[in-house]
């Protein structure tokens, strides 16, 4: 009897044993869906973790919206990771949605930090707490027609120092019949956003000061900056006016012989086959310049109300880390692995500029505690457009600005 009770144990153990051998985590993520390019991509990469790592499953629920992943979380209904862009650890991550990853990085299953560089961690890290990985950037870079400068006697081999070559090179290629343009120089006019705050800091401008509390648009630099580009409009005229039409189309059809716009329209030039040159920055004159870093839309973060956080901390490092430089390759973006800088692809053309200018311009970006884009970025569009249409002069511009802002910026902050 004792012989057979060993036995229905010993089967009992094997069958326990088993059976939680079985058991497969099931991790819910917001991320992007199947159907588009990067979901399609996504997929291939979900189809490969779950081959070798067949105890966790991770299923796309839906796409990523932040509003409604604060409503989730408020409801107990949050996903375990999700996909945002990469103002999300600022905006989430103090609030307590994301998880701080910091001893996971840190623990005896993550990675060294100088792996990846210093760009991931100047809008990744809040208030000393990490809360999301990212795969790659959309890096700023200025864009040159091949046929233009070509026809217009610019030699690209050519360094382009700053902005005074920028200035020459805009005036050989601005080409005028009569009173009619045939193609501007340059668009400093550029987009709404990023581009704009990317032209201040490469000339040193800035726009907060460092402990973020205040705006500080009445830097000389921001002024010279902004002076700059409305001089290019309205004094020396290689640059249309606002309301000429969008940045990459005209440069797409012709009217614009140079935009900077952010490495995604390299994919988007190509298809097209678009002859075109990238050059990194320029900075300002005299300056050594900075640069807008932080615009991605491949963060993904673990929330924090996860029940298995091992789980998805051995998903995300697994893409982000492990698989990194191949996703962001296959994204068509800009790895933030420092090995993914070093590969063939960023020595020549149109992508080693990108490489070029994060290595040679110090990070920065606009991204606040308790501060949404909508309570500063319109006064500073404001000031942005009446020098532009040659309304006001600069430093009245952006002290009006300034003044709005921080007017706001105590109401946030109680002060």
């Amino acid at each position: 009897m004792k012989k057979y009770s060993l036995v229905l144990v010993t089967l009992l153990v094997l069958l326990l044993a088993g059976t939680a051998a079985a058991e497969v985590v099931e991790l819910r993520i917001w991320a992007w869906l199947p159907g588009s390019v990067n979901g399609d991509i996504f997929a291939k990469y979900l189809d490969e973790f779950h081959a070798t790592h067949p105890n966790i499953r991770v299923t796309v629920e839906r796409g990523s919206s932040e509003q409604q992943l604060v409503v989730a979380y408020a409801a107990g209904a949050a996903p375990d990771l999700t996909q945002g862009v990469g103002p999300w650890a600022t905006s989430l991550g103090p609030k307590g949605i994301l998880l701080p990853l910091d001893d996971f990085i840190d623990g005896p299953n993550g990675f060294p930090r100088k792996d990846f560089i210093d760009d991931l961690w100047s809008f990744s890290v809040v208030n000393g707490k990490t809360y999301q990985l990212a795969a790659d950037s959309n890096e700023r870079s200025l864009f040159v027609s091949a046929e233009i400068a070509a026809n217009s006697g610019v030699d690209v081999s050519q360094p382009m120092r700053d902005w005074n070559d920028l200035l020459a090179w805009a005036r050989k290629m601005t080409k005028r019949t009569g009173d009619r343009v045939e193609h501007w120089g340059y668009d400093v006019n550029q987009e709404n956003g990023g581009s704009r705050w990317h032209w201040v800091w490469l000339n040193e401008g800035e726009i907060f000061s460092p402990d973020r509390t205040q705006a500080v648009l009445d830097n000389p630099d921001t002024i010279e900056a902004l002076q700059f580009a409305g001089d290019m409009i309205n004094t020396w005229g290689v640059s249309p006016p606002p309301g000429t039409g969008g940045s990459k189309t005209n440069f797409k059809n012709g009217l614009y012989a140079m935009i900077t716009t952010a490495s995604t329209a390299v994919a988007e030039l190509e298809l097209l086959d678009h002859s075109f040159y990238t050059i990194p920055g320029p900075p300002g004159p005299g300056k050594n310049g900075y640069r807008f870093s932080g615009a991605t839309s491949s963060m993904i973060g673990i929330v924090s109300s996860t029940k298995h956080p091992e789980e998805a901390w051995t998903f995300l490092r697994w893409l982000m880390y492990e698989k990194g430089v191949d996703f962001a390759n296959d994204r068509k973006g800009i790895p933030f692995l420092a090995r993914g800088l070093r590969s063939d692809r960023f020595m020549k053309q149109p992508w080693n500029a990108f490489a070029t200018s994060i290595m040679t311009f110090e990070p920065r970006n606009g991204y606040i505690t308790g501060v949404s884009e909508s309570d500063w970025i319109p006064h500073f569009q404001s000031a942005w457009d009446a020098v532009m249409r040659n309304q006001a002069a600069p430093q009245t511009a952006l002290k009006q600005a300034q003044d709005a802002i921080n007017a706001r910026l105590a109401e946030i902050f109680g002060k």
